[in-house]
């Protein structure tokens, strides 16, 4: 199934129980690396010699002045994945950082003060955070379950607002300001107000003025004696008491900063000043077509977090921006990683995560940089990329909508299919699920619900040819193994059967693979990996656990079929665990990556448990576990998850 296919790869983990080669760049044993995605700026922070910016996962600093940079994530002491809301205390050094989690943490020079009693608190309402405002030694953070009052002198949650809604129901608050005695939130319903008063009950839904219910507003803030909130693309100013309409603009606004009494405002394209009335456009992002997701002045440049460009700074009054561009992949989930030369490469989605992203990582294990390659014809983006391989120093790549693609000495993309006796592409997708190299040179390519669903594609001669089996079940394949003997072992889609088909082109022999005794024996139906170890069992990932194949060269020949399960601890391995992924290390030792219990490294026979790695006694980002993979020269073991690494 992979292995050539890895999967994505931002966290990393070295074990060297056996003999391998020393790297250039090289991880301690049981060392971990991250690699998250850089490239979309969600929020930034003022500090006081550099600009914070939240990514989804991670945050680093950029240097105001000085070209430094430093990432936080797990590794480094932050407490969790996620990132909801970060702010700067007052002295510009210490960085709150709000999860979308309920978790908080304190971020100071010397120290990480992680405060976990939201994360906690037993509730089924999202308890991520928002904004976060501060007054004095009150820390406000808002989000979707209501306010959260920290008090960092006492160094406990003094308060919480929650329920806010009309009448007492639960209320997302978007975005907070603290005003002479008074605290306004941008919520889901309107603009609201309470005052400070200590003999205010700020808990109780009734002791909060609503203005403009119906309408739901991103954020609010004072420049000078002025009250703006935003409500998707249209601004509003508060007179007196009321607040009246503004500006509808064509796109929706993302931010609003103060500029020493003048209001910015961005939206998703362009930053504006409002000044006696007059709006001008200080800055237009290039190329059009990406975001602008927060800015801030510090006085002397405007900085811009982007959907797609990292970090952005523009000098005030000239358009001579500079961007930030912060090594790593892509995004952060990405799948079927393959290591080519010293080289991994992933791709950013997989048959069941589709998307639009049009690229492929590449990391270089020699230096440690990343490069992300686009995946582009001459005339157009090619999104949709589930799998790669390489041969003869030429990269293949397979896009589930636009077929089977090489990339030239140009990096242009070149279409493999669409003509001759290839695949055909009924309602403009050829469904390609997966893709395969086999020991002849020949690239294998599986086709879901089409006439014919398996091909072979000969890259020397350039000729495609139909092996499809006859078998029903084989109309809905979702991945491809080929065996030590050349079958190909065709994963099929669980709500069309599951199980495996087994299929050998030159004999014609088919034999389906399924959880009844005798007839492959499976934990389940629903497969998710094939792999081969160095005795050439043949390992297969369930969504109820692990087995084995001893004799793949048998499969076809007929007869009674059982596969094997290890024992561990008196019962079957991993039973009834929802089984991702599996890696195989040059000792020969079993990796199992699971959905919701983190990875774990089993013995050879899988009956001795090394390590069990999970959120809790590592830096992993998440225990569902995407995919792993191991990079034999080095040694190390990559492992992906639902939140990058």
């Amino acid at each position: 199934m992979k292995k050539s296919s890895l999967s994505i790869f931002y966290l990393l983990v070295t074990l060297l129980t056996f003999s391998v080669a020393k790297a250039q760049v090289s991880t301690p044993v049981l060392g971990w690396r991250s690699h998250f995605s850089y490239k979309e700026v969600k929020q930034l922070a003022l500090g006081q010699e550099v600009i914070f910016a939240a990514t989804e996962n991670t945050i680093f600093a950029a240097g105001r002045t000085v070209g430094t940079l430093e990432r936080f994530n797990k590794i480094t002491g932050l407490s969790d994945v996620g990132i909801g809301a970060i702010q700067t205390l007052p002295d510009l050094t210490t960085l709150v950082v709000g999860y979308k989690n309920g978790n908080i943490d304190i971020v100071s020079e010397n120290s990480i003060r992680n405060i976990s009693t939201v994360k906690e608190y037993q509730t089924t309402q999202s308890k991520a955070y928002r904004s976060i405002v501060v007054d004095g030694a009150n820390i406000y953070l808002a989000g979707d379950l209501g306010i959260v009052v920290y008090n960092i002198d006492r160094n406990e949650i003094t308060e919480a607002y929650q329920n806010l809604g009309q009448p007492g129901a639960a209320l997302a608050i978007n975005d907070l300001l603290i005003y002479n005695d008074s605290i306004f939130a941008a919520t889901d319903d309107g603009i609201m107000a309470a005052s400070l008063s200590a003999n205010i009950n700020r808990q109780d839904f009734n002791n909060w003025n609503r203005k403009l219910t119906g309408l739901s507003f991103d954020q609010i803030i004072q420049t000078g004696s002025n009250l703006y909130a935003s409500s998707e693309n249209d601004l509003f100013q508060r007179e007196n008491d009321t607040w009246v309409f503004v500006e509808n603009f064509p796109a929706s606004i993302t931010s609003l900063e103060d500029q020493n009494g003048t209001l910015l405002l961005s939206t998703e394209e362009r930053i504006m000043s409002l000044s006696n009335g007059i709006w001008e456009t200080n800055y237009t992002l290039n190329p059009k077509g990406e975001r602008i997701n927060d800015i801030i002045d510090d006085g002397s440049y405007i900085w811009i977090g982007t959907g797609n460009f990292w970090l952005v700074r523009n000098p005030k009054g000239t358009t001579d921006n500079e961007f930030y561009v912060i090594d790593g992949p892509g995004r952060d989930t990405s799948y079927h990683a393959v290591n080519f030369g010293r080289k991994l490469y992933s791709v950013p989605s997989s048959f069941s995560d589709l998307n639009t992203e049009n690229h492929i990582n590449v990391l270089d294990l020699e230096n440690g940089f990343w490069e992300i390659l686009e995946t582009k014809t001459s005339t157009e983006a090619v999104s949709q990329v589930i799998n790669l391989l390489a041969l003869n120093g030429e990269t293949f790549y397979a896009s589930c909508e636009k077929g089977l693609f090489k990339i030239n000495s140009s990096l242009v993309s070149e279409s493999l299919t669409g003509s001759g006796s290839g695949p055909t592409n009924p309602n403009a997708s050829y469904n390609l699920s997966a893709l395969e190299l086999d020991e002849e040179g020949l690239l294998w390519a599986t086709f879901y619900d089409r006439p014919n669903s398996l091909y072979s594609y000969n890259p020397t001669s350039n000729q495609w040819q139909n092996q499809s089996p006859d078998h029903p079940f084989g109309k809905y394949p979702i991945d491809l193994f080929i065996g030590p003997n050349g079958d190909k072992w065709m994963t099929i889609d669980p709500e069309e059967g599951g199980g495996i088909l087994v299929y050998n082109e030159t004999s014609g022999d088919e034999r389906y693979l399924n959880l009844n005794g005798g007839q492959g024996g499976l934990p389940s139906n629903e497969v998710t990996d094939i792999e081969l170890d160095e005795d050439l069992f043949v390992w297969v990932a369930t969504s109820q656990g692990i087995a084995f194949f001893t004799n793949p060269f048998g499969i076809l020949q007929g007869g009674s079929l059982t596969a094997s399960v290890p024992i561990y601890e008196n019962r079957l391995l991993l039973r009834n665990e929802y089984i991702t992924d599996i890696a195989i290390d040059p000792a020969n030792r079993k990796w199992f990556g699971t959905r919701s219990n983190g990875t774990w490294l089993f013995s050879e026979t899988g009956e001795e448990l090394i390590y069990h790695f999970t959120i809790d006694n590592s830096p992993l980002p998440s225990n569902h576990i995407l995919s792993m993979a191991i990079e034999p020269k080095s040694g190390e073991l990559l492992i992906t998850t639902d939140k990058g690494a």
